[in-house]
C-alpha cells in the first residue's frame, strides 16, 4: 500500500476537484488538469534523478528518463508566449520533440533494465528499433521543414507507422521491465512497480487499440491522462525516495 501521506493527499485532491467542479461550472477542471500534469512532471523528473542516484546508475540515464518532462515543460512555456524565435519553434515540429524525448527515455529505461538483468540479444534488437524510430522522426522533421510530401505516401507511411508501433511496444516494455526489476531487486514497495506497470500497459493499449478500431473515447482518455501521469510520477518519486533513504540515514549517522 502507498504511504498514508500519499493516500491522504489523493483523497484531498479528489475532494477538491469534486467540490470545485460544480461551484465554478466546470471551468476549474481545466486548471486542475494542468496542475496535475505539472505536478506529475515535477515528481517524475526529480524522481528519475533520485532513482538513478539511488541505484548508482550512470547519470545520463537520469537525464534521458527526465527528458520528456523537460520537453513538456518547455513546450508548455512556449505555448504561453506570443512570440518565440524561429530557431526554437522548429524544434517543436508537430510532436517531433516530444517523441524524440520519449524515445530517449525508453533508451534510458532499456539500459537501466539491462544493467540490472545482464546483457541479452533482445536488448540490442530493442535499441535498434528505438534508433530506427528516431531516424524516422528526423526524416519527418526534415520533410516537414522542406515542404516535402513523401511522408504522406502510403508506401512510406504504412511501414513507418508499423515501425513506430513496434518501437512504442519496446519503449513501454522497457519502462515496465525496469520498474519491476527495481522493485524486485531493491525490495521497493510493490505498489510503485504495479502503478508504473499498469500505466505502461494502459499507454501500450492506447498505442495498439487504433489498429483494431477499438479503445476508450478520446474525451475519456483526455481526462484520464493527468491522473494517470500523476500516479506514475508519484510512484517514480517514491522509488527514488526509498532508494536514497539508506544513504541519507548513513550521512546522518556519520554526522
Amino acid at each position: 500500500m502507498p504511504p498514508r501521506s500519499y493516500v491522504i493527499t489523493a483523497i484531498v485532491l479528489a475532494v477538491l476537484v469534486v467540490v470545485s467542479f460544480p461551484l465554478t461550472m466546470g471551468f476549474s477542471i481545466i486548471l486542475w488538469y494542468w496542475l496535475f500534469l505539472a505536478a506529475a512532471c515535477i515528481l517524475a523528473v526529480l524522481g528519475a534523478f533520485r532513482l538513478v542516484h539511488g541505484l548508482g546508475a550512470p547519470r545520463w540515464i537520469g537525464v534521458a528518463l527526465a527528458l520528456p518532462g523537460f520537453v513538456w515543460a518547455a513546450n508548455s512555456l512556449l505555448n504561453l508566449t506570443s512570440y518565440a524565435p524561429t530557431s526554437v519553434v522548429w524544434i517543436f515540429v508537430p510532436g517531433a520533440a516530444a517523441h524524440l524525448a520519449f524515445l530517449a527515455a525508453a533508451v534510458g529505461a532499456l539500459r537501466l533494465a539491462e544493467t540490472m538483468s545482464g546483457p541479452h540479444p533482445a536488448y540490442r534488437i530493442g535499441y535498434g528499433l528505438l534508433a530506427a524510430s528516431a531516424l524516422l522522426v528526423g526524416i519527418f522533421m526534415i520533410a516537414h521543414l522542406a515542404g516535402l510530401s513523401f511522408t504522406r505516401n502510403a508506401l512510406y507511411a504504412t511501414p513507418a507507422r508499423i515501425l513506430r508501433i513496434a518501437a512504442n511496444i519496446v519503449a513501454y516494455g522497457a519502462f515496465i521491465g525496469a520498474a519491476i526489476l527495481v522493485m524486485l531487486q531493491r525490495d521497493i514497495e510493490r505498489w510503485t512497480g504495479a502503478a508504473i506497470s499498469l500505466i505502461g500497459v494502459y499507454m501500450l493499449y492506447q498505442t495498439i487499440a487504433p489498429m483494431f478500431a477499438v479503445g476508450l473515447r478520446g474525451d475519456t482518455t483526455f481526462w484520464l491522462l493527468p491522473v494517470i501521469l500523476l500516479i506514475g510520477g508519484a510512484a517514480v518519486w517514491r522509488m527514488g525516495s526509498v532508494l536514497n533513504a539508506p544513504a541519507v540515514s548513513m550521512r546522518y549517522a556519520q554526522s
